[in-house]
Parts: structure tokens; sequence; C-alpha cells
């Protein structure tokens, strides 16, 4: 586990009021009106807001000469353009037609993000690769309740235990995300990651997460089934560290909430892509 991140109770709580459900044979700690009245605010505080730390797999066989090569060069070489803007990923499985979600039905053949290669690269796109894979295995489990590209980035499962809200609302039938194709977005604030000094290969980069402001959650019973994800408060998202760090042949990462973000000068919305 990289020893840069930080964690807040306050991102589990909002996660659980924004999707929890409860089982008749397993009853968890949320009441029912909890789940029923849940708030928007939950994807953006548990992306931000909660320290997780992304362990791509590794190709053991270049990991050695990868490492060596790192350690003689600390130093990534100038990107020569800017990533700042929203952050992008193409590397897809597609199985038929995709369909997206609406108030009766949930999304069909929603893309399944594929981990890049790219992450093993000991450059900025290797950085920006592994960020995207990320965002994108996020929205593919808000999308269809299927965690298993998100474990990929969490084999400690520490992160991803705190995900099971959004499993269960699928997995019992109870509901599901519509009005959305990508319930979240992250926002790069620079153009560049920042190198933060030392002997380890380890960058942050500054960056905002933004809930679709369109999206809604729909519940199969109870009052209240159909809710926007966000309100006007939430329209500003949430600032964000993304910090990274070279070693045993790949890109680690891992985020913290970034309390001087709103302090800023730099900004991002979704006109910024």
């Amino acid at each position: 586990m990289m020893g840069v991140s930080t964690h807040s109770p306050l991102s589990v709580d909002l996660t659980e009021r924004l999707l929890m459900t409860r089982s008749s044979s397993k009853p968890v700690a949320l009441s029912r009106r909890a789940v029923l009245g849940a708030g928007g605010v939950g994807l953006a505080a548990v992306l931000s807001a909660c320290a997780r730390t992304v362990h791509p797999p590794v190709d053991t066989a270049a990991s050695e000469s990868a490492s060596a090569s790192a350690s003689a060069s600390p130093t990534l070489p100038s990107a020569n353009k800017s990533y700042k803007g929203k952050v992008t990923f193409d590397n897809f499985e597609k199985n038929g037609e995709y369909v997206p979600a609406t108030a009766e039905k949930k999304a069909q053949n929603v893309p399944k993000p594929i981990m890049p290669e790219k992450v093993q690269e000991l450059s900025i796109d290797g950085i920006y690769a592994l960020i995207g894979y990320w965002i994108s295995s996020f929205n593919y489990l808000a999308l269809t309740g299927d965690i298993e590209p998100m474990k990929k980035t969490d084999l400690s499962t520490d992160y991803t235990k705190e995900l099971e809200p959004m499993i269960k609302l699928y997995e019992t039938g109870r509901g599901w995300i519509y009005d959305t194709s990508e319930p979240m977005s992250v926002y790069l604030l620079t153009d560049t990651p920042t190198q933060i000094e030392g002997d380890r290969i380890l960058y942050f980069w500054r960056a905002r997460s933004l809930v679709d402001q369109n999206a809604k959650r729909h519940l199969t019973e109870g009052d209240n089934r159909d809710k926007a994800l966000t309100g006007a408060e939430d329209s500003q998202g949430q600032a964000m560290r993304i910090v990274v760090e070279y070693k045993e042949g790949a890109w680690f990462m891992s985020t913290q909430k970034d309390k001087d973000g709103d302090k800023s000068t730099e900004s991002a919305s979704p006109s910024a892509s």
C-alpha cells in the first residue's frame, strides 16, 4: 500500500445515503428512510474522500528492468502536450449494442473497460491511462453493479468493500442509475502532474470529480422512487488530488481529498473537455 493516502469516514456515510439497500435476511445499519430518500453527493465523495490504492497487474518479466530504469531516471520526460480537462478513455470490450438505462429498465450491454498495457509505461501517458481506467471502471460499476473491473484497481479490497452498496442495488433488483452514460467525470486541473521530491518516483495531479447533473437513481419500491443524484450545491463537484507512484514496473495510484482545491484559481467544468 502507498503511504501517501488518507481516509475519511465521510465518504462511507455519503455513499450509504446514496445507494445502500437493505435485505430482509441481512439488515444493514441504515434506516429505510435513508435508503429511499437517498441524496446525490455520495458518488463524488466516494471518489475523492476515501483512500484507495490502484494496483494494476504487472508484467513480471519486464518488472525488474523497468524498475531499474525508473530508479535511474526519477523525472518523467516532458509530455509536450496538455492533459488538462476531462479524462477520457477508449479501451473497452463491447458486447452487443449499448442501450442506455431509463426509469423503466437498467442499461444493457454497457461497454466494459479493459486495463491498458500503457499503465506499465514510465510516462505521463501511463499515469493518464491508469486514471482513465479507474474512472471508467467506477462508471461501469455504477451502471451495471459489476465490480470486476474495479477490483483490478484494488487488490486489497479496502476500497471496493465500500462500493458494495452499488453492487447490492443491482443484485437485489432494488434499483439502478439512469439518464446518464457517464455518471462520474474527472477533470485534471493542470497540464501535467507535479513531481513530489524524494527518492521515489512520485507525482500528484490536482483534479475535480463531477457527477452528471442529469443522472438519476430509480428504486423499484417505496416513496420517492426516482431522484436526481445531484443538487445545485453539487455543481462544483469534489476537489481531489490523485497521487501516483511508479514501482514494480507499473503505476500505482491513490486519491486524497484536496482541502485547498476550492481556494485554487484553477477550475474545471463540463465545458472544459
